[in-house]
């Protein structure tokens, strides 16, 4: 049972309308017991049950007008009392088998399944978010607008679904967020170009003020900072700080504990804060973990930077470490449904722009199979 969705499906159904057999309720105590794959998939058929859309269409069925139309058209049947008990019981198995067949219905129209890359790609595109500025004043601007200029008080913004800069004499501080699926270009007031990838957040004036440039981040971001001796540049992650004075440079704070310098020209200094900074010279990268502290490794500045322009490669990445990465990059729920596939490694490239290849080159490498259904990539 552990790969018949649809047979899930029916036994939850089953459960929800109270027409499970006893048979059938042992088999699947036993399967959510030992298999995880059936476990996955019975919570996210519960969670459905408990959305809003589940419960209107739950509350909008009329079990008793479907049972009164029911009974009216089983009247011509025998109504000797004897045959009433049997006439009741029929009526009553005939209605739960339509509330099973219409909630069915249902879920079979959220769960569809679509195996059609390039529909799912298209699909993932429309339901993807668009970026957020969150002004120091507590106004929200969804940026997913063609160019345009937006005038806010003084404070005039340039902007459109890709990148923004602006005219601003406000020293105060602003959220840019960045959804999974999507990346942004900001222009400061200095001149410094910051890329923002998927899923991450830059903090930072207007305009900057006193004796250093200072921003912070979560996530990935690469800095092509301008030069400025007397107003050294300050990066702060969750972990570290780095310091430049102009200098291109990629940080990446995605996995939990750990952050990731890399520098590709000039110089950095980049340390805990109240520790001792580290040097860094191109070509390498400072990896700050919470556990093992600084270590400098040698890198490859191409591969490092290639999200920029839409691209990444991995090399014997843990194939669960890959889902994480297309989940972020292309924006985009996944369920792994084949827990086997946690241990395989992999190696090889990423087009942002083109799911349907990175699928299809999956399932020829690694044997995958995959479909979409209810804004979620199952693979398996």
């Amino acid at each position: 049972m552990t790969n018949d969705y649809d047979k899930i499906i029916t036994l939850y159904l089953e459960h929800l309308t109270g027409t499970i057999s006893p048979e059938d309720a042992l088999l699947l105590r036993q399967q959510l017991h030992s298999e995880e794959a059936v476990k996955k998939i019975w919570e996210r058929l519960e969670q459905e049950g408990q959305t809003p859309e589940m419960q209107r269409f739950l509350r909008d069925l009329d079990p008793q007008a479907e049972l009164r139309s029911l009974k009216a058209r089983m009247r011509p049947v025998s109504t000797a009392a004897i045959g009433h008990g049997r006439r009741v019981r029929r009526i009553l198995s005939v209605a739960a088998t339509l509330l099973l067949a219409v909630v069915a219905a249902y879920f079979l129209f959220k769960e569809k399944r679509i195996t059609n890359t390039g529909t799912i790609a298209s699909l993932i595109r429309e339901n993807r978010n668009a970026a957020n500025l969150r002004l120091a004043s507590g106004e929200s601007i969804d940026l997913n607008r063609t160019q345009q200029e937006l005038k806010l008080g003084q404070t005039v913004l340039n902007l459109d679904s890709n990148s923004l800069d602006f005219r601003s004499a406000d020293t105060a501080a602003n959220l840019l967020s960045i959804p999974r699926g999507g990346n942004y270009k900001l222009h400061l007031s200095d001149g410094t170009v910051v890329t923002l990838n998927a899923d991450s957040k830059l903090r930072f004036p207007f305009r900057f003020w006193g004796q250093t440039r200072e921003v912070y981040l979560e996530g990935e971001a690469y800095f092509k900072v301008a030069k400025d001796r007397k107003h050294p540049f300050m990066v702060h992650t969750p972990l570290t700080n780095i310091e430049v004075i102009g200098t291109e440079f990629n940080v990446n704070t995605y996995k939990t504990g750990t952050v990731s310098t890399a520098l590709i020209e000039g110089k950095v200094l980049t340390g805990t804060p109240g520790g001792v900074a580290q040097p860094l010279q191109p070509g390498h990268a400072a990896v700050y973990n919470t556990s093992q502290g600084f270590r400098i490794e040698e890198v490859d500045v191409n591969d490092v930077t290639a999200w920029v322009t839409g691209v990444y490669y991995f090399h014997d990445l843990p194939f669960h470490e890959l889902v994480t990465m297309i989940s972020r990059s292309y924006g985009v729920t996944i369920s792994m449904d084949n827990a086997a596939l946690s241990g395989k490694s992999v190696s090889g490239m990423m087009d942002k722009n083109n799911l349907p290849e990175l699928l299809e080159d999956l399932k020829t490498t690694l044997g995958i199979k995959y479909y979409y259904s209810g804004q979620t990539l199952h693979i398996y």
